[in-house]
């Protein structure tokens, strides 16, 4: 009978372990993605002012057309363009579907990231491995809020500005740094071991993706310019601390989804041959294809690198 009641109270601290761990996982989801909504609304300012060299927090959030200050109410996020029936409340000039497209995207990819990253975050054994998931995550984040950014105003403008890739290089390498150190105060040496070996893969992805983009700008500069070469760089080193086929997948999806959409806007007669294609929303949807599905048994039947 002693023996029954302690397996009890141990099938009892495990259920209640595995529904706290559920508890957090769900929470922390659901808060990255309310998250997601309001990144959104500040990368639509992001995307806007910082190719006009403009400040980013001053004057505060405002109509393009008739200049009157946005209230707080309605900078919620896709709710406030949903209830002005995408009209300005004052002078009614239209405001762009791309603001609520780019919330609910951005939303939409913090939820996807989150899904990826937070139930390893959930199972952390200790705070220090805690410390070292949640830096992962939040480099996760901010590659993917950052490729938003770039990808619209690479769409606008045909430029990738240093003003974003190189912040962000810095925070995410940072971030990793964070995770290694935290790594090695972690549960066991294996972990720190790994932690290591996935930062030097990030650097090396940086230099590797980095150097291939820069051969291919000086064969062809015409068709890569600088900004795609310091954004690709950016992107192995996003990718190359979760492992080489996220790097090579990163790599090889940008110029498959570029070829695509090039036939395309060709075949319908959009563009022409000579005609100048904006690459950074390409290295921006492979990249981040990579990073949420790169791991994922799909990737498996690739015969680049076999089993991820």
């Amino acid at each position: 009978m002693w023996t029954a009641g302690v397996r009890q109270s141990k099938d009892h601290i495990s259920r209640c372990a595995n529904l706290s761990e559920g508890s957090v996982t769900t929470i922390l989801t659901n808060l990255i993605t309310v998250l997601g909504l309001f990144i959104g609304s500040f990368l639509n300012v992001v995307i806007y002012r910082l190719p006009r060299r403009a400040s980013l927090s001053m004057p505060p959030s405002h109509c393009t057309s008739c200049g009157r200050r946005l209230a707080w109410y309605e900078n919620i996020p896709v709710l406030s363009w949903v209830a002005l029936c995408g009209r300005c409340r004052t002078c009614k000039s239209r405001i762009s579907l791309r603001y609520p497209v780019i919330e609910l995207l951005t939303g939409l990819l913090f939820l996807t990231t989150a899904l990826r990253f937070v139930p390893d975050l959930a199972n952390a054994p200790t705070l220090a491995d805690a410390v070292a998931r949640g830096s992962v995550l939040i480099a996760a984040l901010w590659f993917v809020a950052a490729s938003i950014a770039l990808a619209m105003i690479d769409l606008d403008t045909l430029t990738l500005p240093n003003r974003i890739i190189y912040p962000s290089a810095i925070v995410i390498g940072g971030l990793y740094l964070i995770a290694t150190v935290s790594s090695m105060i972690g549960v066991a040496s294996a972990g720190a071991g790994s932690a290591w070996n996935s930062a030097l893969t990030a650097l090396l992805g940086a230099l590797i993706v980095g150097v291939l983009y820069l051969a291919i700008a000086f064969i062809s500069p015409r068709g890569m310019g600088l900004g795609d070469v310091k954004y690709a760089a950016l992107i192995g080193l996003a990718l190359g601390w979760h492992g080489w086929p996220y790097i090579v997948l990163g790599l090889l999806l940008p110029f498959l989804i570029g070829g695509i959409v090039a036939a395309i806007l060709l075949v319908t007669g959009r563009v022409r041959r000579k005609t100048g294609i904006p690459f950074g929303p390409a290295m921006a949807l492979g990249a981040v294809v990579a990073l949420e599905w790169g791991g994922s048994p799909a990737s498996a039947y690739l015969p680049i690198w076999g089993p991820a």
